[in-house]
C-alpha cells in the first residue's frame, strides 16, 4: 500500500480538515495513493467512506471548488438547487443518513400540492377534465403501456427501446399534446430521447419500495459536508482533471493547475458530459468509446424567486402552476410546510430559450411573464438567481438520458478498462438519482477489493 498524506494544522478544525483548497495544495509534497478517485459528489464520498472503513489508501480529486456534485446548497441566494429528495427505502443513502445522524424532514403529506393550469393565454384554478389536463398527459399515455417487472430489466428489454413520443402517440396523443407533453417530461426532448427512460423511472418507483419522501433539514450541504469532514482523507478541490494516462502499471492524472498523482487504479465518477473532455490513455471497448463520446444528460434551468406577500393566498389559485410558456413550471420547492421557495423549472430543449439571454435579461422577462399570467405577483415577487445544470461546466447536465439504442451500451460502458473504473448515477444497475450515485459506488467497491 502507498503512504497516506495527513494534512495537518493547528489553525482550522472540521470540514478545513477534509477539504483543501487549491493554493493550501501548492504546498503538499506529490501525493501517492493505492486509488484515485475523481469528483466529489455523492459517489466520489461514499466510494472514499467505504475504502476508509476497508483501511484502504485513496485520494478525492474534485475540480469545483466545493464538494457534492449534483447536490447544492447554493449559499449566496439560500436554496437548494440540486438533488434533495430521498425515499425511506434508499438503501445506500440512508445507511448514511443514520451513520452521520444527518436530520430529514417528512415531506411526503404535502409535496403534491394543487397545481393551476396556464394555457392559450388563460389560467384555469382547477383543469375540467383530469384525462386532458396537460400537466398529465404524458402519464396517461404511458401508464397505457406494459411495465418492467424488476429493476434491471430496464437495459434488458431492446424491444421497449423507442422513442419515447412514438410510445406516447401509440398511446392516443396527438402530435399537439406531444408537444405539451414534452413541458411535464424531465427530458430533453420526448422525440429523441428513448422510452427506456420512463421505463426505468416507473420500475424504480414501483419496485425501490418507498413510502416516505425525505429532504435534508437545513439543506444538503449538513449531510455532504459530514460526509467530507469524517474521511481519512483529504478531499483535494479546485483539481479539474485534464488527461488520464494508464500505462498498465499505474495511472497518471494531470490537472489544469499542472499537478500530477499517480495511483494504481483510478476511479471515474465524472459524468460522461466532462469525461469526454479528458485525454484519456487508455484502451476502451467500443460500446464504452460510444457512451463516453454520445451519452447525453437532461439539461435543467432553474429560476429562483422570492415573495413579499402570499399571492396564491389573495387570488385563491394554487402556488404551483404549469405552463405553456418558457418558463414551463412554476413551483414551490420549500421543505417546510410553511415557507414557500417559488422556482421556475425549465426542461431540455426550453432550456435554450434562456441560455442566450444574460442574467438581467432572464430576470426581467421572468418577473414580467409571471405579472402578465397571474396579476396578483405584481410588486410581490423578486428575482434571486438561476441554476443553469445544463452549461454548469463540471457537470454540464443534471441526469443521465439514454437515447434510442444507448441502453444496449450499459453493460459495457461499466466495466472496468485497464486500471480504470467507472462510477456516478449513470452507472447503476438498478436506481435513480441519489441511491443510484451510492449503489454505484458500492459495486465499485466491491471489484476494487476483490
Amino acid at each position: 500500500m502507498n503512504r497516506r498524506i495527513f494534512i495537518r494544522t493547528t489553525s482550522a478544525a472540521g470540514l478545513a480538515l477534509s477539504i483543501l483548497p487549491l493554493a493550501c495544495a501548492k504546498s503538499v509534497p506529490k501525493l501517492d495513493a493505492e486509488v484515485l478517485i475523481l469528483g466529489g459528489g455523492l459517489s466520489g464520498l461514499y466510494l472514499a467512506h467505504l475504502l476508509d472503513k476497508a483501511g484502504k489508501d485513496y485520494l478525492v480529486l474534485e475540480g469545483s471548488n466545493r464538494v457534492g456534485g449534483r447536490m447544492f446548497s447554493r449559499e449566496d441566494i439560500g436554496r437548494e438547487v440540486g438533488g434533495r429528495g430521498i425515499g425511506d427505502k434508499y438503501t445506500e443513502v440512508m445507511k448514511l443518513v443514520t451513520e452521520f445522524n444527518t436530520e430529514m424532514i417528512d415531506i411526503t403529506d404535502y409535496m403534491r400540492s394543487p397545481t393551476a393550469t396556464y394555457v392559450d393565454g388563460k389560467l384555469y384554478n382547477k383543469w375540467p377534465d383530469p384525462k386532458t389536463n396537460p400537466a398529465y398527459l404524458q402519464f396517461t399515455a404511458f401508464g397505457k403501456s406494459p411495465q418492467l417487472t424488476a429493476l434491471n430489466e430496464w437495459y434488458q428489454k431492446p424491444e421497449l427501446d423507442e422513442k419515447y413520443s412514438d410510445l406516447l402517440k401509440r398511446n392516443g396523443l396527438t402530435e399537439e399534446q406531444i408537444d405539451l407533453a414534452n413541458i411535464s417530461a424531465n427530458y430533453n426532448d420526448v422525440r429523441n430521447t428513448s422510452a427506456i427512460n420512463a421505463f426505468h423511472s416507473a420500475a424504480f418507483r414501483k419496485f425501490n419500495g418507498s413510502e416516505r419522501i425525505l429532504n435534508f433539514k437545513g439543506g444538503s450541504k449538513h449531510f455532504i459536508n459530514a460526509m467530507a469532514k469524517n474521511l481519512g482523507n483529504p478531499v483535494l478541490i479546485n483539481k479539474m482533471v485534464e488527461t488520464i494516462d494508464d500505462n498498465q502499471k499505474e495511472v497518471v492524472v494531470s490537472c489544469i493547475d499542472g499537478s500530477k498523482y499517480k495511483a494504481k487504479k483510478v476511479v471515474s465518477t465524472l459524468p460522461f458530459t466532462t469525461l469526454r473532455d479528458v485525454k484519456m490513455n487508455t484502451v476502451f471497448n467500443s460500446n464504452q468509446k460510444k457512451a463516453i463520446d454520445q451519452l447525453d444528460y437532461t439539461d435543467i434551468t432553474q429560476i429562483h424567486l422570492q415573495h413579499s406577500e402570499p399571492f396564491w393566498e389573495q387570488d385563491g389559485i394554487p402556488l404551483d402552476m404549469w405552463t405553456d410558456t418558457p418558463l414551463e413550471r412554476i413551483m414551490n420547492m420549500s421543505s417546510s410546510r410553511t415557507e414557500k421557495e417559488i422556482a421556475c423549472w425549465v426542461n431540455g430543449t426550453g432550456t435554450a430559450f434562456f441560455d442566450k439571454m444574460s442574467e438581467k435579461e432572464i430576470a426581467d422577462y421572468t418577473i414580467k411573464k409571471i405579472n402578465e399570467i397571474r396579476p396578483s405577483t405584481v410588486g410581490k415577487i423578486e428575482y434571486l438567481g438561476q441554476q443553469n445544470w445544463g452549461k454548469y461546466p463540471f457537470n454540464k447536465g443534471a441526469y443521465v438520458e439514454f437515447g434510442v439504442g444507448q441502453a444496449s451500451w450499459f453493460e459495457d460502458m461499466i466495466k472496468p478498462a485497464g486500471n480504470m473504473y467507472f462510477a456516478g448515477e449513470h452507472t447503476a444497475h438498478e436506481s435513480r438519482g441519489m441511491e443510484a450515485a451510492a449503489e454505484s459506488a458500492r459495486r465499485v467497491f466491491n471489484e476494487l477489493i476483490n
